[in-house]
Parts: structure tokens; C-alpha cells; sequence
């Protein structure tokens, strides 16, 4: 039997899961790392852990409406990922400036996939689906002008430690 749209949603949206988990273990461990020099930096990323274990939530919602579940596999193979990720960085020290490029750069990967859930959602017809994965996209689109808005002034602020 052929794959339709909507069997491409689903495998998508296990996959989406299984990043936001990796996510959530990544910024966790940002947060904790910057808490005492960058408060703010911390604050926010905390933050957003809460809106990315709201996002698994609501991923796993839509797959089960789906008829679909998430992957338990892909799950743990994401929180794996990103433990490795974060003692690695701690092994190297990962600076300030860093966490938060990277953090740029994770949340623009996760807007690209949303997006592209976005429009597998539409052309399976699964309308409900794609207006909560434009809700969901809205809260990466925000994190990430937030941490390239406030990428200057951590690095200036690093930079004044540095010195």
C-alpha cells in the first residue's frame, strides 16, 4: 500500500516529539549552566522548557487523534542525543555566547520542521492538525528572535567578564 500524506504526518510527528524531548533536555541543561551569570539568559530558557513540554504534549495529542502514538524509540534516542550534547559542552565549556548561538540555531531548525509539518498537515487535509502545529511554530518563531535580540548583550556581558 501506497504512503499517504497522512502516514507522513504521522512518522513527522513522532519525530517532532522525539526532537522537542531532545529539546527539552538540551535547554534544561543550558538554563542550569547559565543560572548564575545570566539570570535573564537562564529565565528564559526555563521558560521555554515549560512551552517545548507543552508542545510534546500537544505533538502527542495530535497523534493520537491521528490514530497514531509516539515513538518510544525515537523519544529515547532524542533524550540520549541530547544528554550526550550537554556533557559534551559541559566537558568543553561551552560558553554563554555558544549556548545561545546554538539555541539560535536549534530553534530555527525546529521552525523549519514545524513548517514543513505545517504544510504535510494541509495536504493530508488535517485541518485541526495544522492550525496547533501554528500555534506551536509561534512559540519557536518568538523563542528565537528573543535569543537573537539578547545575543549581543550576552556577549558583551561575557566579554566584560572575560576582561
Amino acid at each position: 500500500m501506497a504512503k499517504t500524506h497522512k502516514d507522513t504526518l504521522i512518522e513527522w510527528l513522532q519525530e517532532a516529539h522525539a526532537f522537542a524531548k531532545h529539546g527539552e533536555t538540551m535547554l534544561s541543561g543550558r538554563a542550569d549552566a547559565l543560572e548564575g551569570d545570566y539570570p535573564e539568559l537562564a529565565a528564559r530558557m526555563s521558560e521555554h522548557v515549560s512551552e517545548t513540554q507543552a508542545h510534546q504534549k500537544e505533538i502527542a495529542d495530535l497523534l493520537a487523534d491521528l490514530g497514531g502514538d509516539v515513538s518510544k524509540a525515537k523519544d529515547i534516542g532524542g533524550k540520549v542525543s541530547a544528554v550526550g550534547h550537554s556533557w559534551g559542552t559541559q566537558m568543553t565549556g561551552e560558553t554563554a555566547v555558544q549556548s545561545v548561538a546554538a539555541s539560535i540555531a536549534f530553534e530555527h531548525f525546529e521552525v523549519a520542521n514545524y513548517r514543513a509539518l505545517i504544510t504535510t498537515a494541509e495536504a493530508a487535509d488535517e485541518g485541526q492538525a495544522k492550525a496547533t502545529l501554528e500555534s506551536l511554530v509561534a512559540d519557536d518563531v518568538a523563542m528565537a528572535k528573543w535569543l537573537e535580540d539578547n545575543l549581543v548583550d550576552a556577549t558583551k556581558q561575557y566579554l566584560g567578564a572575560e576582561a
